[in-house]
């Protein structure tokens, strides 16, 4: 029998301006796992930052072990898109949703729950994202020199 393993993760993504130098962030709690992400991703919008937070965040449970996830995020556009509740219409937001489903596959029965809430609840993964998008903008920098 299958041991049930279940985690929270709590994702963000930044773009400082939007557009611009962007990171992912995300943390992963569950039993006896804890797992902190944070990544440049060099210029991109927000909502393509918010999604790969997710995508990279389900791909770090599910590669510990989880089995399901229940996933809470500030953007109530990204919930909003993998919720079902609107649709992306961006061809970049919808490759990246079809990512996030993707690693939504790997989760017993799809096992994975979406919830926003309030950027004061997702400290954490909000300043794991800012860490990436201000790493973003130093790695920019460099080039140019």
């Amino acid at each position: 029998m299958e041991t049930e393993m279940r985690v929270y993760i709590w994702s963000d993504g930044a773009a400082m301006p939007n557009g611009g130098p962007a990171g992912a962030g995300y943390v992963v709690v569950g039993m006896g796992v804890q797992l902190l992400g944070s990544e440049p991703l060099g210029d991109r919008t927000n909502n393509e930052a918010e999604y790969i937070a997710v995508r990279n965040a389900l791909r770090a449970a599910a590669d510990a072990g989880a089995t399901s996830a229940y996933v809470r995020m500030d953007s109530a556009v990204v919930v909003g898109h993998l919720t079902g509740t609107s649709r992306a219409r961006d061809e970049r937001l919808i490759q990246l949703k079809g990512e996030v489903e993707e690693q939504k596959a790997r989760y017993k029965k799809g096992r994975v729950r979406f919830a926003r809430i309030r950027r004061e609840q997702n400290g954490v993964a909000d300043e794991l994202a800012k860490n990436g998008a201000r790493a973003s903008k130093a790695l920019s920098a460099d080039r140019r020199r």
